[in-house]
């Protein structure tokens, strides 16, 4: 029973608990939306309609007012009212603990009341719209007067500074002036909606007329002043040119006349009012007047410079032409006696004919200033720094060339005395050998000793012709001096081998009757000494025998051997 009577307790607490919580949630949400909609009704939009009322609007402007005017007394009028009902209705309904039919509801009428809110926000927006609006029109219709009664004052006031364009430009300010009627009599009737076609046309027309305004005057200041009298300039100029022979690469006063009509065409131009064509024509006008005025320029400069240039250049052609002769004379001589062996005569006749056209294309130009033929200046002026270069270049290849050459007479001295130093030392080698009085000298030596000899006649043979081949000799000698140096090593290897030999075969005598291998040494080393001829063979044969029996021995004897034979030589 108590625990049944707790229960009941509990449940009622907490039914009650719930009664609270539904009583207070609801509550709270059925005033927040009771202040949205009494904000609603204090934002009140009725002087901003009076106000918009007054400006005597019409057309689709006043058809919009109206219908904003409409939907705001339907808001105000209805849905407000109907909305505090509503909402009222559920205050009842919460005090008579109707909770689920509170919660039905109320998120009915809360999607009313956003509506509602909407439904304001949209209506203020458009009022705004419809006021600023106005304000901009009024603003803009000022700011376009204000322009126009300027441009207005410029063409009457500088109506010379448009030339052909001012009649173009009299009707485009007719047409701006019934623009502005059309414009004008929207608006004071209050139609903005319907003014805004007539308001872009007339906006466009004032930029193009103010565009126009400040354009066409220094187009057409450039062909009434500037381009005439640079025309009548430059035609004078191409005049006092030609008289004076100086010619061009092309037909400067053909260009002229294309000028004069472009700037006819750019006349049309303005007096169609095609500013936007005029200026670009204007800009290629003025391009071709700086380029012929370039021309001239460059012409009448290297006009100044030619006669200077040309007798420059004579001294330099007759120098060079002299050097040439030399040149040819010393090939012509050498030749003779001598093989060219890096294509001189082929170069300097390259040269000969460099310098040939070289000459010719000068005297062509100095004849043709002579007679008084038009020349085209910076062409010849460019012609002889390049024929200028030639000759610095061709001076060049002279030196060259006859520094190559010019030292073959010494070349052949030189090798002269080579040769006869080769001969020399062959024979002084011969003599050497030959001293020792050696029984026989080896195969190899003596093939060696020939080949190098042949070597040094045909080195003789060759010096002595008529007509010699320096490089080729020189190669040869350089092959004869290693080949002499290398019969020279094996001389002098001839040479000690035999005497240390024969002296060691003189000393192994005390050693020959004791030691039976020194006896059996010294007959195989006296066979390669004297039947062989192997004189390195039969050293080393004795020389180690004796170095057996009496260690060193060889090192001293050689050693005492080089000393003698130094002292000798000092």
């Amino acid at each position: 029973m108590v625990v049944f009577l707790i229960a009941v307790v509990v449940i009622a607490v907490i039914v009650y608990l719930a009664i609270l919580y539904f009583q207070r949630s609801y509550s709270e949400a059925i005033s927040e939306e009771k202040n949205n909609v009494e904000k609603i009704a204090n934002d009140s939009l009725e002087e901003k309609l009076a106000e918009i009322s007054q400006l005597n609007l019409s057309g689709e402007s006043l058809t919009e007012f109206e219908t904003l005017d409409k939907g705001y007394h339907y808001l105000k009028n209805r849905e407000l009212p109907e909305l505090s009902e509503l909402l009222n209705d559920l205050t009842d309904a919460l005090h008579h603990y109707q909770y689920f039919r509170v919660s039905r509801e109320l998120k009915s009428v809360q999607k009313k009341a956003t509506g509602a809110q909407q439904h304001h926000n949209e209506l203020k927006t458009k009022l705004a719209a419809i006021k600023e609006s106005t304000k901009k029109h009024e603003d803009t219709l000022k700011q376009l007067q204000q322009k126009y009664q300027e441009l207005r004052t410029t063409l009457l006031n500088k109506n010379f500074s448009f030339g052909p364009s001012i009649d173009k430009l009299e009707e485009k300010s007719a047409d701006i002036e019934d623009d502005f009627s059309k414009y004008t009599e929207y608006f004071e009737n209050g139609d903005f909606v319907s003014s805004e076609e007539p308001l872009n046309k007339l906006e466009n027309d004032m930029t193009d007329l103010e565009n126009a305004v400040e354009e066409i005057p220094p187009l057409f200041k450039n062909l009434n002043n500037v381009f005439p009298e640079q025309l009548s300039e430059l035609k004078d100029g191409l005049k006092w040119m030609k008289d004076s022979h100086l010619a061009f690469n092309e037909d400067l006063n053909a260009k002229l006349e294309v000028i004069h009509k472009e700037c006819l065409e750019n006349e049309q131009n303005l007096a169609e009012l095609d500013w936007l064509a005029a200026k670009e024509l204007d800009e290629q006008i003025a391009n071709e007047i700086d380029h012929i005025y370039e021309q001239i320029e460059i012409e009448y400069t290297a006009a100044t410079k030619i006669n200077a240039k040309l007798q420059e250049m004579g001294k330099f052609v007759e120098h060079a032409r002299q050097q040439q002769n030399e040149l040819n004379i010393e090939l012509d001589r050498l030749g003779q006696n001598y093989t060219f062996n890096n294509d001189e005569e082929e170069r300097a006749a390259n040269l000969e004919k460099t310098l040939t056209d070289i000459k010719q294309r000068f005297e062509q130009l100095k004849q043709d200033k002579e007679n008084e033929k038009d020349i085209h200046s910076s062409t010849s002026v460019a012609q002889l720094e390049k024929d200028q270069q030639s000759l610095v270049e061709i001076e060049e290849e002279q030196k060259q060339i006859n520094e190559s050459i010019s030292g073959l007479w010494k070349e052949e001295k030189d090798a002269f005395d080579a040769i006869e130093n080769f001969d020399t030392e062959i024979h002084r080698m011969k003599r050497e050998i030959e001293k020792l009085n050696l029984p026989g000298l080896p195969e190899d030596y003596l093939s060696y000793f020939f080949k190098v000899s042949d070597e040094i006649e045909n080195l003789d043979t060759a010096i002595n012709k008529v007509k010699i081949d320096m490089s080729e000799i020189t190669r040869s000698m350089i092959n004869t001096q290693s080949d002499l140096d290398v019969l020279n090593n094996k001389t002098e290897e001839i040479k000690d081998s035999s005497m240390l030999a024969e002296q060691l075969l003189q000393y192994s005598n005390r050693y020959r009757n004791r030691y039976p291998e020194v006896e059996q040494a010294y007959q195989q080393a006296l066979v390669q000494f004297k039947k062989e001829f192997n004189y390195v063979g039969s050293l080393d044969t004795i020389s180690q025998a004796v170095d057996t029996v009496e260690p060193g021995s060889f090192k001293r004897i050689s050693e005492q051997f080089e000393s003698d034979k130094q002292a000798l030589t000092l």
